[in-house]
């Protein structure tokens, strides 16, 4: 039981800050082709240097942030840069201890790099960059409600391990056959959520279509982003061929 409430409210605290998100100057769907194309480049490099002065980029760009901003991007990096070095330790003594090193450091560079978006960019803005995008409209709605439900659910159900926890005094087992009740309740409280989504959705005549109403008009960041994506792409082919 604690692990899956643990597990929700991990899936919860990704939209922790959705409510004050922080305003860039770059379109949001621009941002995201960086990233994505970003961590494509660097799972296909052999070469350490392209992966290097990635991971050189991002740490220059967290080190501007606040200490508090910093240590919540850098709390999943180093997860999974633990759970990474943890799975590959046997290759050490299988005869290849490069791996570990290149994968280690792919995943940090993967990780630091959504990190970073998550932490720059509200769910607003990524919905709106789907949209952008021209993505099915249908993805876009899914994508964004099946979140949203998550994160209220796994309050809801945090909230009702806790109860159970301060409603237990010494050594008792009832709480450990509870544990299909609150999945229960919780089963009850999306159902009924989903009613009352439907419902909202039908007054207010959704038709299925996500519009934007945020005016974005393009500018110098804009540009600059454009001018990093194939700077991006030359210093690969650039790290891949010609460095031997």
């Amino acid at each position: 039981m604690r692990t899956s409430l643990k597990i929700m409210r991990f899936i919860s605290s990704l939209m922790e800050d959705d409510t004050q998100p922080q305003k860039s100057k770059v379109l949001p769907a621009l941002r995201i082709f960086a990233c994505i194309l970003c961590i494509l480049l660097c799972a296909l490099a052999k070469n350490a240097l392209f992966v290097l002065i990635v991971i050189a980029i991002e740490l220059l760009r967290l080190s501007m942030k606040k200490a508090a901003v910093i240590w919540q991007i850098l709390k999943p990096v180093l997860t999974a840069v633990l759970f990474a070095v943890i799975f590959l330790l046997p290759s050490i003594f299988l005869g290849s201890p490069r791996t570990i090193t290149t994968v280690t450091m792919k995943v940090f560079e993967s990780v630091l790099v959504l990190s970073l978006m998550n932490a720059t960019m509200s769910w607003k803005e990524i919905t709106d960059a789907f949209r952008t995008c021209h993505m099915p409209q249908i993805f876009v709605f899914v994508l964004d409600t099946t979140v949203r439900f998550l994160v209220v659910l796994g309050r809801y159900s945090h909230a009702i391990g806790e109860a159970v926890s301060l409603r237990s005094v010494g050594k008792t087992n009832w709480k450990t056959s509870q544990t299909g009740g609150i999945l229960g309740t919780t089963f009850l409280k999306a159902q009924q959520l989903s009613q009352e989504t439907s419902e909202a959705m039908a007054c207010r005549c959704f038709d299925g279509e996500y519009k934007s109403y945020t005016s974005h008009k393009f500018n110098a960041f804009d540009a600059a982003y454009l001018l990093l994506i194939p700077a991006m792409a030359a210093l690969f082919f650039y790290s891949e061929w010609m460095i031997k």
